[in-house]
This record gives C-alpha cells, structure tokens and sequence, in this order.
C-alpha cells in the first residue's frame, strides 16, 4: 500500500509542478480487458475458467517543456505485474523520461525509463496491442521498456535508425556495476537498435536488436524483422525475429528460440473491421517437443472489430492455441475485449 500511495504522490507532484508554469501536462489515458471463458487448455485445471479482467490500465502527463524539450510521466496498472500482495490491484511507473528535440544534430535524445523498440515499434505498426501481444512480448523474449539513454535519428522521410543502451532491468530499478536483483541474478546492460525504411507511404520495412552482455561466454542477443503494408481499407504484416542465449540450457548449451508472426486487418464497412492473426513460436530449437515448456506452439486468433466511437471499441475474439506435443490438448480462449482511450 505504501508503494501505491507513493506513486500517486509522485504523479499528483509532477502535475502540480507542471501545472506551475505556462502550460500544465496533456493527459491521456487507456483501459482495455475482457470477459473470457476458456473452453479448453493443456493444463486441465484451467478448462472452463471465466471472468472479467482488466490488462492494461494507463494513466499519462505529457509536459513541454519548451519547443525542442518535453518530458512522459505514465503510470501503468497490469494484473500479470503490479497486483499487491492481497491480489488486488496496484499500479507501476511505465515511463519516466525526458525527450530532448535535436540534441545532437538533427537527432533526439531521451533520457531515463523508456520503451524498447523491438517490442512497442511492433506495436506501433501492427496496433491490436488489446487484442494480443506482440510474438515478442507474448514469449517475453525482451522487455517493452528499459531504463537508459537513447538517440533516435530522422535522415529523411524514409529513413531513420535509433540506438538504445539501457540496464536490462525492464521497469525494474537502477544498479551498480556488479549489483544483483533483490532474488540474486546478475544484471547486465543492454544495447538495442533498429533501421526503418518507408520506401512508400504505407509500406514499412523493420530491422531491429538486442545484445546483453554477461560475463565472459554469457550473452543473449535478438534480431527482428517486420515488414507491413497498409491504407485505409486493409493491413498486412509479417514479422520473424531469431533470440540466442548462451548457456541458456542446463548442459551449458545456447537457447534457441525463434518465431514468425503474420498480422492482419481488412475494413468491412466504416466502423467494422476482421482482424486476424497466426503464430509460429519455438521455444526451444534444440530439444523441441519433448515437453509442453519446449514444445512448439501455433496461435490463430480471428476478431471483429466494432468502433462504436472514435476511441471506444468492442472486439469479440478468439484464440486457439496447439502444441507440437504429442497428446497435448489444445488451448481455445473465447474473450469479449473492451478497449477506451481518452
């Protein structure tokens, strides 16, 4: 409880502070979740749960500071991160940073907790974020926010590339050289970057990256690619990224794991849209298939889309979920999604 008081002081205290001058902050905010009811699951004891749930609550201040500087504050309520010991809601800091307009050259340097491009740059391109998460973030093979110094750099309307160097401690807090988490595990700085060109308008080409560095033979290194069409009346996308990591298995060999995403949406009328979505995730190239936890997994989700207003939106959907796994039952996940942005 103390933690969740603190936070919202320190929210309530920048508003205020940035209330003092010229302009007060922009607000903002999004909600999104469901009602679900799981009619099949590999694990047995989860067949025929049901229930409303939020994923994810946001609450934002956007504050410029002057026309080349502007600063995020965002607070985040997530049932899988930020619940208190009772079970019952709490929230977390998303974003902490500031974002300085040229700073070197014609290129932007924002400073402290910020997202990662190889999770929210998905995001951005594919959107359905309510839907579904990212290949990526739904396996969690990076963080979506780290705490560091990034550079991002426009060349021109089609090309631009960005650098990231953080503490691979996601939303976590900052530490020293040689300081380990509060359960024990070593930290190590990581480094991201990403290419993107717009040959055309519509048409996006992704090329991004992780390395974190461990001790001498220790590291764990991603790449990604995406490449996405879009207009007003359809999108279609693909994305496919490769994830090592040294020592990753109990006999000291690397991890290997890799998946491919393809994404899409057509629009049938004004307000109404089909949205779908298939998965190829393996979680281990090495020894797949031997257990459910390495065995290869298939997603297709299939959703309509009805904008009842601008920022309010009702998706009916659902998931099915197959594993490579000899046996193993399939996952079939039926969801009444909500989402509202203000």
């Amino acid at each position: 409880m103390k933690k969740l008081s603190l936070l919202l002081f320190s929210f309530l205290v920048f508003a205020g502070l940035v209330n003092a001058q010229d302009k007060g902050p922009k607000f903002s905010g999004l909600m999104f979740g469901d009602y679900y009811y799981i009619t099949s699951n590999h694990d047995a004891t989860q067949t025929n749960l049901q229930a409303f749930e939020f994923r994810r609550i946001y609450l934002t201040a956007d504050y410029t500071i002057s026309n080349d500087m502007w600063a995020r504050f965002r607070l985040e309520s997530d049932p899988t991160a930020s619940n208190l010991g009772n079970g019952k809601l709490s929230t977390m800091v998303k974003d902490a940073f500031l974002d300085w307009k040229n700073a070197v050259g014609n290129g932007d340097l924002a400073i402290g907790l910020q997202g990662t491009w190889n999770i929210n740059m998905a995001e951005g391109i594919f959107g359905y974020r309510p839907l579904e998460k990212t290949i990526q973030d739904l396996h969690g093979i990076s963080a979506s926010r780290d705490l560091g110094i990034s550079l991002t750099q426009k060349f021109s309307d089609a090309f631009s590339a960005g650098l990231l160097l953080g503490n691979n401690t996601g939303n976590g807090d900052s530490f020293l050289p040689g300081q380990t988490t509060n359960t024990g595990q070593a930290r190590y700085k990581s480094g991201y970057l990403f290419l993107q060109f717009i040959p055309t308008s519509g048409f996006t080409i992704l090329l991004d990256g992780q390395y974190s560095g461990a001790p001498a033979s220790k590291y764990a290194k991603t790449g990604d690619v995406i490449v996405n069409y879009a207009t007003k009346e359809f999108s279609l996308g693909a994305q496919g990224f490769v994830n090592a990591i040294d020592h990753g298995e109990a006999d000291g060999s690397t991890l290997q794991r890799n998946g491919i995403s393809l994404n899409g949406w057509v629009g049938l009328s004004d307000n109404i849209r089909f949205v779908a979505r298939y998965d190829s995730y393996t979680p281990d190239a090495n020894t797949k298939n031997t257990t459910i936890a390495n065995s290869t997994q298939n997603l297709i989700m299939g959703a309509l889309d009805f904008a009842v207003r601008k920022n309010v939106h009702i998706m009916p959907n659902i998931e099915y979920t197959s594993y490579g796994l000899s046996g193993s039952k399939a996952d079939v996940l039926l969801r009444a999604t909500f989402f509202f942005s203000f």
